[in-house]
């Protein structure tokens, strides 16, 4: 992403249950990889258990550490960890500041104990991953070559321990950003063998050493500053703290983007995406090149969520279908290996017309589609179950493709989300901030 990006501007759309904050935050990719063939799957994503249902994602706090804070400046970027870290160092900040949960039991309490590497033994309750971002910064580079000389560590800082002030080189305190994903592991708890444990992250790391998290801020400013001076609530409840606004789940889960890259990452692979083999140390990883992995982006007029090469059929579009309701009324059939091609072979079967895909693993089919619950601004972004290439609908969307004459779809209107001047009388106020997908979240705590 090129410096200098206002994402606040660029931004039609965020992932982020805080209306104003339009950052960017990211992490890699929990695998888990097959101990009998080699071959990975990806380890699904499972949102905090006090934050809602989004697509999965990531929490985010914002943590006053005492003293005076400066928000992040418009344009401030930073990564925290070392990706090629495959042994912990206690004498390196990034070693210090990384930790994983092994999640004793699937509730709210979050008990479990804390490692640097990846857990030894099966977490009934799955994994949770941690990380600190530095918290000083020289007040003067938006962003270095490395993304990290311009930012430092407390003093003696590390996981639980907001360190001993600011070293004089980074004088500027900044707030604690701290990262929170939970990986649901509990399907992969009988496959281990061994006692050895057999996740990976995406970029070949076995450790969980390497782990590591990228930030980019895309907050006002001056919203931001506001809420660290003005939003001390402890439990970090956003309902507390007047200058922030809530934005829907659906809305959340609606601003996605197909993939970009010409590259299988659901499903079972035989490696990793990218070049990026395992390498599981305990000497630091080192880059590999030529592998043929993708080394380019699709345009983004080029991406869909939709096949367009099935012979007969035409995507119409994704529609809003609620729990409990049904757009097409032909039948639905669910199957955990369900394809765009199986569902529409089906429809074809009925000799109807439409065919629908929801959540990944059903499709309806029917005669009459009411082409007005088409949106573009919606994402059918849910995998099949049954090819991790394709996309078959999401929760509360229906991916609609037509095998008869062509249907006229209506305009879409702009969905995105301004911050109101107040919190709207009688709305649903999420108890935590967060940004949802597979890939974020967000949360403000005093």
């Amino acid at each position: 992403m090129p410096s200098g990006l206002d994402l606040q501007a660029a931004s039609t759309c965020s992932s982020c249950s805080i209306v104003e904050n339009k950052s960017n935050y990211w992490t890699p990719t929990l695998y888990y990889q097959s101990p009998t063939n080699g071959s990975f799957i990806r380890v699904p994503q499972a949102p905090g258990p006090l934050t809602g249902s989004p697509n999965a994602g990531m929490v985010v706090y914002y943590i006053q550490t005492g003293g005076q804070l400066k928000a992040f400046p418009k344009g401030f970027r930073m990564i925290a960890g070392d990706p090629w870290l495959r042994s912990y160092d206690p004498t390196i900040d990034d070693s210090r500041s990384i930790t994983f949960r092994c999640l004793q039991s699937n509730d709210a309490s979050g008990n479990g104990p804390d490692t640097h590497g990846l857990p030894t033994t099966p977490c009934p309750g799955g994994i949770r991953s941690q990380i600190n971002f530095p918290t000083c910064w020289d007040g003067k580079n938006l962003d270095t070559p490395n993304h990290k000389d311009h930012v430092r560590y407390a003093v003696n800082a590390s996981f639980g321990d907001f360190g001993h002030g600011c070293p004089s080189t980074h004088p500027v305190q900044l707030p604690l950003l701290y990262l929170e994903t939970y990986w649901d592991t509990s399907a992969f708890n009988s496959g281990w063998q061994n006692g050895k444990q057999p996740f990976v992250w995406s970029m070949g790391d076995p450790t969980g050493y390497g782990y590591h998290a990228d930030y980019m801020m895309g907050w006002p400013e001056d919203v931001l500053q506001k809420a660290m001076d003005q939003c001390t609530d402890y439990g970090g409840q956003v309902s507390s703290c007047s200058v922030l606004h809530s934005r829907s789940e659906q809305d959340m889960n609606d601003c996605a983007i197909p993939p970009r890259v010409e590259e299988v990452f659901d499903g079972w692979i035989k490696e990793l995406p990218g070049c990026n083999p395992v390498q599981p140390g305990p000497a630091r990883a080192t880059p590999v090149t030529g592998c043929g992995a993708a080394t380019t982006t699709l345009p983004a007029n080029k991406v869909s969520w939709f096949k367009t090469d099935i012979d007969g059929w035409q995507p119409v579009g994704c529609a809003a279908e609620p729990a409990g309701q049904s757009l097409l009324t032909g039948g639905t059939t669910s199957s955990d290996t369900m394809t765009i091609e199986s569902c529409l072979s089906t429809c074809k079967s009925k000799g109807l017309r439409f065919a629908g895909l929801k959540n990944g693993n059903t499709c309806s089919c029917g005669n009459t589609f009411d082409t007005s619950k088409v949106s573009s601004n919606y994402a059918c972004n849910i995998a099949c179950k049954g090819n991790g290439g394709e996309f078959c609908g999401a929760a509360n969307r229906l991916a609609v493709y037509n095998s008869g004459t062509a249907v006229t779809v209506p305009p879409s209107q702009p969905t995105t989300t301004t911050a109101p001047t107040s919190t709207p009388t009688g709305s649903v106020v999420a108890k935590y901030g967060q940004c949802g997908g597979q890939g974020v979240r967000s949360i403000m705590i005093g």
